[in-house]
């Protein structure tokens, strides 16, 4: 259970922060236990939803159920540990913790990857490096080659079964194929799928890195660094993967280094680890330098905000707010951004929020919606215009659940009973079992409680029974 605590800082956190989950685990998996042994693991529904890349292609991540969710995780974490054992050294994502049942921390491991790199082109003065990862990686991988893959590395033939009943159910539904994106039990699965060209490049003899499909190769030449990229080409070609080569390059010592450790970057991030004076000064003027370009770039403009929040710093404020509905892409950092400073420009943050909410020019992204709708509920900001926006947010049943599911909170907590008795009709009008846990949970919200309608549900072994179930307990519920 401990996997699943505050996990708010995921890319889809969930409405109510799993706080059901808690009450109810003793009985959550023991029915799961029963469906692992009984074979009985197949999907039961899963959810599309399209994660902004920039302003105008997509991610497609998967939002599960949540008893599908907990099964798949149970699944491939039953064989991360064999699985783990078999991938090199040179692999810095989804590696597993033996004795905490987790992986090492992400970003730590990111950057060791990052100064393992530098610190190896900065010894080898001579070598070049090359970059390249793989087109619509998850998305590519052949279902009948991983499980060959796990049978071998984990020689667990019925467990590898169960977890190839899911995937195939998985595969089942008209817009999933490959493996789920979003889930970090897909990481451990990539890792395994990639290591014959791990094995390929330690039999070349080969120094790289890897951290999921971002492969960084090092070599005496370009020639070779070449000859070893069309190697792998190769490798993955025979695996239904393909090179993306609009992403692939061989850069000399001194490109490789600056690709590596962006000097700037590092200027920026020793002035505020050591406290130096300016470091405010310097971080402002690498934002202004990034938003006066013609296209900033997105992993910069990350940076200098996150710099800049970090620091307690406004100044980017104002172009954010201005700006937050045509980087869609960016809103993740845009509206945590806004939360630091919500305290110090309450006023200007729900004027303009408000704003975003009504005029519609935020529609086309749900996940912007979503991102909206979370700031307004962690920080009390109610408006008409904003209660006006979430209705219709949750009357659109095209909508997606994530931006739907956060709309009912919303509502709820304005405060009108009238709100929670609407409410009940959606509910019995309502197909998606994750809005219909909203759903109740708004009714109780917002002051209307059904006693015989929730203690009937109540007694059910399900997602909703599980919530009816915690919401008898008249709890105070986290905004997450």
């Amino acid at each position: 259970m401990n996997h699943y605590r505050s996990r708010r800082h995921e890319e889809f956190p969930d409405v109510i922060d799993l706080a059901d989950v808690s009450r109810s685990w003793p009985t959550l998996s023991a029915n799961l236990e029963k469906d692992i042994a009984a074979e009985r693991t197949g999907i039961q529904s899963i959810e599309v939803i399209n994660l902004p890349k920039d302003p105008i292609s997509v991610r497609p991540l998967v939002r599960f159920s949540l008893r599908d969710r907990i099964l798949y995780e149970s699944l491939v974490y039953g064989l991360a540990e064999k699985v783990d054992r078999q991938i090199f050294g040179s692999v810095y994502s989804y590696r597993w913790r033996r004795y905490a049942f987790t992986f090492h921390k992400p970003v730590k491991k990111w950057l060791e990857m990052q100064k393992n790199a530098t610190r190896h082109l900065q010894r080898n003065k001579q070598l070049h490096a090359a970059r390249t990862d793989v087109t619509a990686f998850y998305e590519s991988i052949h279902l009948e080659t991983l499980i060959d893959d796990l049978e071998a590395a984990t020689r667990e033939p019925e467990w590898v079964s169960k977890l190839f009943h899911y995937l195939h159910s998985f595969q089942s539904f008209h817009s999933a194929w490959g493996i789920p994106q979003g889930s970090d039990a897909s990481g451990i699965l990539a890792n395994l799928y990639l290591l014959p060209v791990d094995e390929l490049l330690r039999r070349r003899r080969i120094k790289n890195l890897r951290y999921s499909d971002d492969m960084y190769l090092f070599g005496a030449n370009f020639w070779e660094l070449r000859d070893t990229l069309l190697e792998i080409n190769d490798v993955l070609r025979s695996r239904r993967l393909s090179m993306a080569t609009q992403k692939t390059s061989i850069m000399n010592n001194q490109t490789a280094v600056k690709f590596f450790r962006d000097a700037e970057k590092d200027a920026i991030k020793y002035g505020i680890e050591v406290g130096a004076k300016g470091k405010n000064d310097l971080v402002r003027r690498y934002f202004k330098t990034l938003i006066d370009s013609e296209t900033p770039s997105p992993r910069d403009l990350r940076f200098a905000i996150n710099r800049l929040k970090w620091l307690e710093d406004d100044y980017a404020l104002s172009w954010i707010l201005e700006n937050c509905a045509h980087y869609p892409h960016m809103s993740k950092e845009f509206f945590s951004y806004m939360a630091r400073f919500i305290k110090g420009h309450h006023r200007e943050i729900s004027a303009r929020i408000s704003r975003l909410m009504e005029s519609g020019e935020i529609n086309p992204y749900p996940y912007l919606q979503f991102q909206a709708l979370r700031l307004t509920l962690r920080n009390d900001i109610f408006d008409s215009p904003i209660i006006d926006a979430a209705w219709r947010i949750l009357e659109d049943k095209n909508r997606g659940s994530l931006p739907r599911e956060f709309a009912v909170r919303y509502i709820a907590r304005s405060g009108r009973l009238s709100s929670g008795m609407l409410m009940k009709h959606r509910f019995e009008n309502e197909q998606d079992e994750s809005m219909r846990r909203a759903l109740m949970v708004g009714m109780y919200e917002s002051g209307y409680y059904p006693k015989r309608l929730f203690s009937a549900i109540s007694n059910q072994s399900t997602a909703l029974g599980m919530a009816a179930a915690y919401l008898d307990s008249s709890p105070k519920i986290p905004v997450t």
